[in-house]
């Protein structure tokens, strides 16, 4: 079988096989040696029917697909002994020439990662902060109480207090509703849009406040954005339907223990266990921040092109992520389809862009983890250990300098 290789660029090469009416049949017999035992023939026993009762049982595109997928796999161990391969083909094409058939198939190579100056050696990332505050910890003690909140209705808002909810009504120009919504409101809401608080404060349940819809809205409000036009949307009409107050419960060891099925014996362990889990959440944020950062510093000196396989299946991998956000595929379908064409486009192309950059910043830390020597050492099954490789280079250069 002949082969001729051809290089596209750095990454990319395209494979053409030409095969001849004998190696045809050959690549024939073995492809129906692979199919024959999961074919049922009466009278026979898996794999052990007559050949030519196989073939008149497969059918004639399918066959030609296990041939060409022999000769492919075949070419294929072969290259890879010249090239590192990713094991992922495309762009596959066959013609008939003379009497002999043609295949053609692209597949990728692992990209190699060029040093293009040693400006890397300089760099100076900023190190991560790793402290836990008293006042990290106060915070996520407020937020756990208000998971066991009591919600109580009160007569009036008070926007430092309560929260509030909003049935919203879209109204056209000729003040005919188009749209509904419904919408919370707590202090930090009123904080952030001054005018919620100044039209809502003092109010009571059933009460009314009309907004023009416009940019300036507090996007909270602003549902049907990308239908504005279509639906002529003028006003806004919000009506509240409930205004509650919360009663955080006390921190004492009752609570705790009825709040998580476990008894401490001091208060002062419980403050221990939160102080611990910041400690770890924090130092894995820190972390990620403090390798975005030596990215962003070491790529200018590094060079790598990214393979269209390794961003097919970053695309594949963070849409699929997004369909789990979205509730499922049909709910992700219906996002999209809410979307204007051009907006559709427009996702896709930040999408394949993040992948590209995703796959970019991870080659070149890999390389740069290489040329300190520090890949044999990197335990890529242990969470966070490329992480925390990386920032031991500069502990060091930190314990050299004093």
């Amino acid at each position: 079988m002949e082969k001729e290789i051809i290089q596209w660029g750095q990454s990319n090469i395209e494979v053409k096989l030409t095969i001849t009416p004998d190696e045809f049949k050959k690549l024939e017999e073995k492809a129906i040696k692979e199919l024959w035992k999961d074919i049922e023939v009466p009278g026979y026993r898996p794999g052990k029917a007559p050949i030519e009762d196989i073939k008149k049982r497969i059918n004639t595109e399918y066959l030609q697909w296990a041939i060409y997928e022999q000769a492919i796999n075949d070419a294929l161990k072969e290259a890879v002994k010249e090239y590192q391969l990713i094991w992922e083909i495309y762009d596959i094409n066959n013609e008939k020439k003379w009497d002999n058939i043609v295949i053609s198939f692209k597949v990728d190579k692992y990209p190699a990662v060029e040093v293009k100056n040693e400006n890397y050696k300089s760099i100076e990332p900023a190190l991560p902060d790793e402290t836990v505050k008293e006042e990290d910890i106060e915070r996520a003690v407020k937020w756990l109480q208000a998971q066991f909140a009591e919600y109580n209705d009160v007569e009036k808002v008070d926007t430092e207090k309560t929260y509030t909810k909003l049935e919203l009504e879209y109204l056209n120009d000729k003040g005919e509703k188009v749209g509904d919504g419904k919408v919370f409101l707590a202090k930090e809401d009123y904080a952030e849009f001054p005018i919620l608080k100044e039209s809502f404060e003092g109010k009571k349940v059933w009460d009314s406040v009309e907004f023009d819809y416009s940019d300036k809205l507090p996007t909270l409000l602003q549902y049907f954005k990308k239908d504005k036009d279509k639906l002529n949307i003028a006003k806004v009409k919000a009506t509240i339907t409930e205004i509650k107050e919360s009663k955080l419960p006390e921190v004492n060891l009752d609570n705790i223990e009825k709040w998580f099925g476990k008894r401490y014996e001091k208060i002062e362990e419980f403050y221990e266990e939160i102080k611990n889990t910041l400690q770890v959440e924090k130092r894995r944020a820190e972390l990620n921040k403090f390798v975005e950062d030596l990215s962003n510093k070491i790529k200018d000196s590094f060079e790598v092109v990214i393979p269209k396989t390794l961003v097919d299946q970053e695309i594949k991998q963070r849409l699929e992520t997004l369909k789990q956000r979205y509730g499922g595929a049909d709910n992700f379908e219906k996002m999209l389809k809410s979307m204007k064409p051009e907006e559709v486009k427009k996702f896709y192309e930040d999408l394949t862009a993040a992948a590209k950059e995703s796959i970019k910043n991870f080659l070149i830390l890999m390389k740069y983890a290489e040329v300190n020597k520090l890949l044999d050492k990197i335990d890529f099954k242990k969470d966070l250990d490329l992480e925390e490789k990386l920032l031991s280079l500069f502990k060091k250069e930190d314990k050299k300098s004093k």
